[in-house]
């Protein structure tokens, strides 16, 4: 099994006597490093982060107090050490469950007592996220062999279904925690190397959890099982999103990039918008590889016919062209394609009844596209949030949040996001003790998971509004990786304000807590009206 010695950095160390100055001078000949450990008689006994160390020195009586003292009175004499032969799967649950600050520090590394070097949380993460994408590797290998024994195709596409969820929903906690700790450890000033890595360790994270969640689609295809998660949607806004997402990485091939829509402006679309942009994206990843130095040309055409829009989505390249047998294999079930992003587009034109496709322009190029029709629908233009805009959103309070979830690193996560969002937290480790917490305390937003112990989220819920004060009326948002629609209107029903899907996106969450508080703000508003008026 590997060990927490894979993760070290041989850092030479500093004596506790040495002065402050000197630990000055070595940051400055070692940009990149995040840490120094301080040893005496080769046992470690101190640790003096880079960030808190030079924002002490920078505090307006910071150089004079601690130009003469030595390096014992600004270090960490409390840092967190493990042994180098631990288990990096036993430390991850260790540390996964410390506070954010100490997690974005580093740790001290020893052998038998004695210092052996320096470890950092971002290669923890990285280590965690290949263990994962190995894990979902050797699994994938398990159903192609499972294929191959002509097992009744049926059966294996229900249990694959089965299998992809239970897995999907075990792996995306632990890339969740990358992904959300990744984002908090994004905004602190970080040496230019480092923000390199990390901006790698995201997009691994990022890719890894957009892969989880198409395997789990392409099962539930297969399976006939899809269900798809029809909200409003405007074309236009869709194209712009396209544009803002794609621009840079088609400037990075050497490509330009051109969108254009053609349609009502203001038109709204009935569709899942997730996946109808997963499709527009891989139909672009599609051109991409072929068009080199030249231009992508991204299109979309909607044709109204009383309460159906037909759409006509066009991604053209000005490559070569394909093979023939290129052409026939971009697109259709997994065994075709041997592409999971392909195959998922697929597998969604066919349940929407429409039609993907590839082929050669006349002259050069190819282009490839789907045509389908969808139904229009009302905008809720109360509700309708673009979601580029997010960063703009704020929280314009502090509120405290309480967040209930059985499981120690998803409570981890939520109480990362909050700080990140600017909220103080309390936790609950299940629906009881959820129900307890806010029948005592004060909060402004429950974050509620479902599958509980002792009491699940439904539950708890129930009984938070059937409380005998305002507290009944605190909003609840559930988090869960049950988030089909029919799992929704139950969830809503027992009075939860909305649902954010786990793996958590950040994003998401902030624009549903938004949402919930503008919501609990405008009811409290209008209560104060109605009491003024009957007073008067």
């Amino acid at each position: 099994m590997p060990t927490v010695e894979l993760l070290t950095e041989c850092v030479p160390p500093i004596n506790p006597e040495a002065s402050v100055p000197e630990v000055f001078s070595w940051f400055q000949a070692h940009p990149d490093a995040m840490a120094l450990p301080v040893v005496e008689n080769g046992r470690p006994i101190g640790l003096i982060d880079r960030q808190e160390f030079l924002l002490k020195l920078a505090s307006p009586l910071g150089h004079s107090r601690y130009a003469s003292r030595p390096v014992s009175w600004i270090m960490d004499s409390d840092p967190s050490v493990v042994d180098a032969d631990t288990r990096i799967s036993a430390f991850s649950e260790i540390i996964l469950k410390s506070s954010a600050s100490t997690l974005m520090r580093g740790f001290i590394v020893t052998k038998e007592g004695q210092y052996f070097g320096v470890g950092t949380a971002i290669k923890l993460f990285h280590h965690v996220n290949l263990i994962q994408a190995t894990r979902l590797k050797e699994q994938e290998h398990h159903i192609a062999a499972l294929q191959a024994q002509q097992i009744d195709k049926a059966a294996v596409s229900s249990a694959r279904n089965r299998f992809v969820d239970t897995l999907t929903q075990a792996l995306s906690a632990p890339l969740s925690t990358v992904d959300a700790f990744s984002k908090i450890i994004s905004r602190q000033p970080l040496p230019v190397e480092t923000r390199g890595h990390l901006d790698a360790l995201m997009q691994a994270s990022d890719e890894s959890l957009s892969m989880l969640q198409k395997a789990r689609d392409l099962a539930r295809a297969e399976a006939g099982e899809l269900q798809l998660d029809l909200a409003p949607i405007t074309p236009r806004i869709v194209m712009d999103q396209i544009t803002a997402d794609w621009t840079q990485r088609a400037g990075d091939a050497g490509v330009t990039l051109m969108v254009s829509y053609e349609g009502d402006t203001d038109l709204s679309l009935l569709v899942d918008e997730a996946r109808f942009r997963a499709t527009y994206d891989t139909l672009i990843q599609c051109a991409l590889k072929w068009a080199r130095n030249g231009m992508l040309e991204v299109g979309l055409k909607a044709v109204i016919r009383d309460n159906l829009v037909d759409l006509e989505a066009r991604v053209r390249d000005d490559g070569p062209g394909l093979e023939p047998d290129q052409l026939a294999t971009c697109f259709g079930d997994l065994e075709t394609t041997g592409d999971l992003s392909s195959a998922m587009a697929w597998h969604l034109l066919t349940r929407m009844e429409g039609h993907i496709f590839a082929r050669n322009n006349q002259g050069r190029g190819t282009t490839y596209g789907f045509d389908v029709t969808v139904q229009r629908a009302l905008p809720d233009v109360s509700h309708e949030v673009n979601v580029t805009q997010i960063e703009s959103l704020e929280l314009t309070s502090r509120p405290h949040v309480l967040i209930a979830d059985d499981n120690a690193t998803n409570r981890v996560v939520a109480r990362a996001l909050c700080e990140m969002f600017g909220c103080t937290s309390e936790t609950a480790e299940d629906g009881e003790e959820a129900v307890e917490v806010a029948r005592t305390g004060r909060f402004d937003l429950i974050l509620m998971d479902i599958k509980m112990p002792r009491m699940d989220g439904v539950q708890a819920t129930r009984v938070i509004r059937a409380l005998a004060d305002d507290r009944a009326l605190t909003p609840i948002i559930a988090l869960t990786a049950n988030a089909d629609p029919e799992d929704v209107v139950g969830y809503i029903a027992a009075g939860m304000a909305s649902v954010v899907e786990k793996p958590i996106k950040p994003e998401r969450l902030r624009m549903a807590m938004i949402r919930a508080l503008d919501e609990r703000q405008n009811l409290n508003d209008s209560d104060t009206v109605t009491r003024l008026s009957l007073r008067n």
